[in-house]
């Protein structure tokens, strides 16, 4: 009986030994025919691009395009690293290539986007054990890309609005739709830390491009204009403009509540990253800026235990007294720098005291603009006006500086959102906002990693700073760096869920 059963057993053990040796054998026959096929295809693009197109951008976007899908489809992580980072400064967009497919385009977020969406659905329906995880955020997210899509429709078909305005304005809302794909697809703690490094060593490159600007063009590109606000000029002193201050911003309070949390290791680089991202938030000179990183920081040390407050003020003690021996020093070689800086930052910190409106005609601006807005809102609550459709007359001097769009934009996102979508994609943003918001004071207690729970506060507090920011600038829902907002939701939203799995481990 036993003879039979190991005979059997042995039998069995065989067959399984052969399958998986043929399985492992087709395998590497498929790899390699991948890559012969890569190499062909590279191949082709060098011959093509340099002796019949003659498009450097040709033969960089097909090569680097091949190694982009091989590694996202590998580490997912990888190509939602890679959304932001194009999105969010690490190259001029203007550099970028658009492929043209008939009566419409895509850019190259458009197809990386379309790859993660893509990839998710091909996972979610062929591989085994792959089921899709669930939040209460994923409601009002579709409700709210619902409500683009009918804005776009009522912008095309009633008011007859151009359809390839309206598209390029549905292109840079769908980037919401990223919130998707990094939940599903960012599935494990490794692949969860390997984009969380991603985004700090992103962080690093555009505080280097700050550093030196356009120095490296058209990588990191930087807006330096000289200092001009309300119509007064400040000689000796610029500020910076790039697509990457979303990214900085939420690395402060993700810096700050990392040297409270974490109990172990050399922080001295994380005082100097910290150093390096205030320098940034100065040299924007962005009053909303300042004003919501300094409330939403305090409110991230109320968050903290005492023993934890205690811990952040002694790492912090030699990076303040680092900060007060350099400007002393910059006092003493450079007096007059420093006293036009200080001279500028104390008037801008004053006028959030004194009467903004009297003093800068930008904001006279901004009230005739909530007007028009308001009476639009009034006229059209439900659907809106659709999407890139103009909602007031240009005001004197907006089309030399702006072009079509000064009639199309609105200064307060919220108000952005009622104008062009109504209350069906007001409500549903809303909605959204407050149930991250909501979810993160709940549920910031669950994560018990210390790195992982500082990334969650702040990210936390980034948004919430965010979403008052957003009563000036509507960068939820203007401009490509948006994109930084659903992958940070996503990503606390991943970091809650591992927590869980992880507490239900035997």
């Amino acid at each position: 009986m036993w003879s039979c059963d190991y005979g059997l057993l042995t039998e069995s053990r065989s067959a399984f030994g052969w399958s998986r040796m043929a399985r492992a054998l087709t395998d590497r026959w498929i790899q390699l025919g991948l890559v012969v096929l890569a190499g062909v295809g590279i191949g082709l693009a060098v011959i093509v691009s340099t002796y019949y197109v003659d498009n450097v951008k040709l033969l960089i976007g097909l090569t680097g395009g091949v190694v982009f899908v091989f590694l996202t489809v590998r580490w997912p992580e990888f190509g939602i690293l890679c959304l932001v980072a194009l999105l969010s400064g690490l190259i001029s967009t203007s550099w970028l290539p658009v492929l043209p497919l008939g009566p419409v385009s895509l850019n190259i977020h458009d197809v990386v986007l379309l790859l993660l969406l893509g990839l998710m659905f091909v996972r979610a329906t062929t591989q085994r054990g792959f089921l899709l995880f669930g939040s209460p955020l994923l409601l009002p997210l579709l409700l709210f890309v619902g409500a683009v899509f009918l804005s776009a429709a009522n912008a095309i078909l009633i008011y007859g609005v151009n359809t390839n305005t309206v598209l390029r304005t549905v292109r840079v809302l769908m980037l919401w739709t990223a919130f998707i794909p990094t939940l599903q697809l960012v599935r494990d703690e490794k692949a969860l830390r390997r984009l969380l490094a991603g985004l700090l060593v992103f962080s690093v490159i555009l505080l280097i491009g700050l550093l030196f600007p356009n120095k490296a063009a058209p990588l990191v590109p930087v807006e330096e204009r000289a200092m001009a606000i309300g119509g007064q000029s400040y000689s000796g002193v610029t500020r910076v403009y790039f697509a990457g201050d979303m990214v900085l911003y939420a690395m402060i309070p993700v810096t700050l509540a990392s040297l409270a949390l974490l109990k172990e290791g050399n922080q001295l680089w994380r005082i100097g990253l910290l150093g390096l991202l205030l320098f940034w938030a100065y040299r924007t000179f962005f009053r909303q800026y300042w004003l919501t990183l300094f409330v939403v920081c305090i409110l991230l040390v109320g968050f903290l235990s005492s023993s934890e407050r205690v811990r952040l003020l002694k790492r912090l003690a030699p990076g303040i007294l680092a900060v007060v021996l350099v400007i002393a020093v910059l006092m003493a070689i450079k007096p007059a720098q420093v006293e036009r800086v200080v001279y500028v930052l104390s008037e801008r910190l004053g006028s959030l005291l004194r009467d903004p409106i009297r003093r800068e005609s930008s904001l006279k601006w901004r009230i005739i603009e909530t007007r028009y807005a308001l009476r639009q809102i009034g006229s059209h609550p439900l659907l809106g006006l659709g999407l890139a459709n103009r909602y007031r007359p240009p005001m004197e001097g907006e089309t030399t500086f702006y072009g079509d769009w000064a009639s199309r934009y609105v200064e307060n996102g919220y108000l952005y959102v009622a104008v062009f979508m109504g209350l069906v994609g007001l409500v549903p943003f809303l909605w959204l906002c407050a149930a991250h918001l909501l979810r993160v004071v709940l549920h910031q207690h669950e994560v018990r990693d210390e790195g992982l729970r500082a990334t969650y506060l702040g990210f936390g507090a980034a948004f919430l700073g965010m979403v008052a920011c957003n009563l000036a600038t509507p960068t939820f829902v203007f401009g490509t760096r948006l994109i930084f907002f659903p992958v940070a939701m996503a990503i606390s939203e991943v970091i809650v869920r591992l927590q869980r799995e992880k507490e239900t481990l035997p």
